[in-house]
């Protein structure tokens, strides 16, 4: 035997035992490490979606993993593709959904929407709050609206709920500023149908 078919032969059984024992789910994951821990230059930000799409379509991922990349690329400012990847989340593992799935979907919406409500944004809001009531994101954000329609009582009401639930020090002063933006509009209306 030659050395080339000895070593074509070694090369295909090495392969074989490789799939066999570590699975073609090993090659998949290393897919999402590559995709989670690459580095941000032009040629992520111009394959995003591409590399996206392809990510999502592998059978291997986990929920914890899709809920990792959908927070991370939320963070990054990736509202689209953050949206995409908490529908897919919401889609494919509908059994495991919480209340902040729901509230960081509708925040990346919400943003992805150049910070303008629709319909979808409200519905996953009440499906978070129906989860749990005191859901910080998802009475900040159903403030927000109430404070875009002028309902500056019950906007104030749901932002004073979510302040007892805040998990930093920004967050608590970021609902103070919006409170007290409310409680002046609530001042000149007040002042307005009194003259």
């Amino acid at each position: 035997m030659s050395n080339k078919f000895i070593f074509f032969l070694i090369f295909i059984l090495s392969s074989f035992i490789y799939i066999l024992f570590g699975g073609i789910d090993n090659i998949e994951r290393k897919s999402f490490e590559s995709f989670y821990s690459s580095d941000r230059d032009i040629d992520y930000y111009e394959n995003l979606n591409s590399r996206l799409d392809s990510l999502l379509k592998l059978n291997s991922n986990t929920p914890s993993q899709m809920n990792l990349l959908a927070s991370r690329l939320l963070v990054d400012g990736n509202y689209d593709q953050a949206s995409k990847v908490f529908d897919f989340y919401i889609f494919t593992y509908p059994e495991i959904v919480d209340t902040n799935v729901y509230s960081s979907y509708a925040e990346s919406i919400y943003l992805a929407n150049d910070m303008n409500f629709n319909d979808q944004i409200t519905l996953l809001i009440n499906e978070s709050l129906y989860l749990d009531p005191s859901n910080y994101k998802a009475l900040t954000l159903k403030g927000l609206n109430l404070y875009k329609e002028k309902k500056f009582n019950e906007a104030l009401k749901n932002w004073a709920i979510a302040l007892d639930s805040v998990e930093t020090e920004d967050q608590k002063k970021s609902l103070i500023v919006v409170m007290n933006s409310a409680l002046k509009k609530l001042e000149i209306n007040k002042n307005k149908s009194t003259n």
